[in-house]
């Protein structure tokens, strides 16, 4: 069974659409510099999604500040 496509969706949205069906995030990390305030992460968005056991996922997200002027 695949994992369902998490593509572009934040963190908190990855997270109800996987344990919808039956899966749980393992793990996730965020690229480059950048990195969210602890109350921030939610807003990552999932940019790769990786099988690392049954039912379970490692997410690879992207965050981008969008208050930063």
């Amino acid at each position: 069974m695949d994992a369902p496509d998490c593509i572009g969706l934040t963190l908190a949205e990855a997270r109800r659409v996987l344990a919808a069906g039956g899966w749980q995030v393992h793990n996730y990390s965020f690229t480059g510099p950048l990195r969210p305030l602890p109350s921030e992460e939610e807003e990552g968005r999932v940019v790769r999604l990786r099988l690392v056991g049954a039912g379970r996922v490692d997410l690879v997200l992207a965050y981008v500040d969008t208050h930063h002027q």
